[in-house]
């Protein structure tokens, strides 16, 4: 009886401390967290004129710290970027294709974030 008292003591006390290290282990919001954080963007790109501008472009906001993954389509005029939260913003990658000489706006917004470019 005293063997089951003493286990159903130290199994309730793992139990209690695995209980605890999963509520005190989610440390959400802490700056390396949020740093890691990946966000989504679609950009509206006018003036290309084959797959080599797509190529460019893909390229250029590939070079833009904190760029995870950049996609281009020349067919839909539109560049699909992953990019980590804290590290560069939307303003910055509508910066890097006018750079690369082409205009973009950030999809789903209207002009008011467009910006032109040389091309």
């Amino acid at each position: 009886m005293k063997n089951l008292r003493s286990m159903s003591i130290v199994m309730a006390s793992v139990l209690l401390a695995l209980t605890a290290g999963i509520v005190f282990s989610d440390r959400s919001g802490t700056a390396e967290e949020t740093e890691k954080a990946t966000l989504n963007l679609t950009m509206q790109v006018k003036g290309m004129t084959c797959s080599d501008c797509a190529s460019a472009i893909q390229s250029a906001l590939k070079q833009v710290p904190g760029v995870l993954k950049a996609d281009v389509s020349f067919d839909k005029n539109e560049a699909y970027v992953e990019y980590q939260k804290g590290k560069t913003t939307p303003e910055e990658l509508v910066k890097a294709v006018e750079k690369a000489g082409y205009k973009a706006s950030i999809k789903g917004e209207k002009d008011k974030k467009s910006h032109s470019g040389e091309r």
